[in-house]
């Protein structure tokens, strides 16, 4: 019999090669792990999930002065926008959940090679009902994009690359951080509607923040098809890699399924649930292709090297239509 499928905690405050070997033996069972001794300041992360609550408490309305714009990626999604089992090609309602983007914004001295990517490096939109908003979400992406970077040049030691692999691959990342709001559900859902439909993430990696005491996220052990919770842990991210990373592994790394399912009816956890993920992603122009350190002798790339940035946008704009 198959053992259970395991999320482990990850120290990562500790030698970058020991940790990068951690990693490619977990990843090589399932694309989901957590990490605690990350140096990320309480202070920065709490300041961020603290304003993120006020902005979702305040009126529609004023939420929606700052709605996306058509064709846009970044700021308010209200209620069923979303859809992420259609990134997938899968039919669901629209998921449970309103939420708030922000992106990397303009970059000084670059070109945008095309229309796709002029729309991944847009101007954040910010609530004016929120003047500390702003204040608080840029130096949390800040922490985010750099612990991204340390994790890819742990993720290179595992995979035995240089450690500065992919330093200029992502250089340029149009790398995205987002707030969910799951309100608390005072109706039955629709048949198939959950928070969040199974999916996998689009890019390198992903840093979540989970709400302490509020459960929902599962992974999908595809040993035994059955579905795993991942308990919020205090002080820790979960960690998952994406489609992106998983080509580039060839597959020895796992792009998991995953999903936020609705509380049991009744209980005493039907209430409002707050995450927040970063989504890392490679430099628009990035070829993904399969990394020669990863096939042994004989074996042959499973997939056609992509550009990172067309991977991205067409999978983001199925999920919202």
């Amino acid at each position: 019999m198959s053992q259970p499928l395991a999320v482990p905690t990850i120290s990562i405050d500790r030698d970058p090669k020991v940790v990068g070997r951690e990693f490619d033996e977990t990843l090589r069972e399932v694309g989901f792990f957590q990490i605690v001794d990350h140096g990320v300041p309480d202070a920065v992360a709490d300041a961020c999930w603290n304003v993120t609550r006020d902005f979702f408490d305040l009126p529609l309305a004023a939420k929606l002065k700052v709605e996306r714009e058509e064709g846009g990626l970044y700021g308010y999604f209200p209620m069923l926008t979303e859809s992420l089992a259609a990134s997938l090609d899968a039919m669901a309602p629209g998921d449970l959940k309103e939420s708030f983007n922000m992106g990397p914004g303009v970059l000084a001295g670059h070109t945008p090679v095309d229309e796709t990517e002029a729309s991944l490096f847009r101007d954040n939109r910010w609530p004016a009902a929120l003047p500390e908003f702003r204040a608080a979400w840029e130096p949390y992406f800040a922490a985010m994009k750099n612990l991204s970077a340390r994790l890819l040049g742990m993720f290179a030691h595992g995979l035995d690359l240089p450690a500065d692999f992919f330093a200029d691959k992502i250089d340029r990342s149009p790398s995205a951080l987002r707030a969910i709001n799951y309100p608390e559900q005072d109706a039955p859902p629709l048949d198939g509607q959950l928070r969040a439909g199974a999916h996998t993430d689009y890019g390198t990696l992903t840093i979540l923040r989970q709400e302490l005491g509020r459960a929902g996220l599962q992974v999908r052990d595809e040993k035994s098809d059955a579905w795993v919770d991942i308990p919020p842990t205090a002080g820790a991210f979960v960690i998952n890699i994406g489609d992106l990373m998983a080509r580039w592994t060839n597959d020895r790394w796992t792009s998991t399924l995953h999903r936020v399912v609705n509380p049991d009816a009744g209980s005493d956890v039907s209430t409002r649930r707050q995450s927040m993920p970063f989504f890392h992603n490679a430099n628009y122009s990035a070829l993904i292709e399969c990394l020669p350190s990863v096939l042994a002798a004989g074996e042959r790339p499973k997939y056609e090297p992509v550009l990172a940035g067309p991977h991205l946008a067409g999978k983001s704009h199925k999920a919202v239509g």
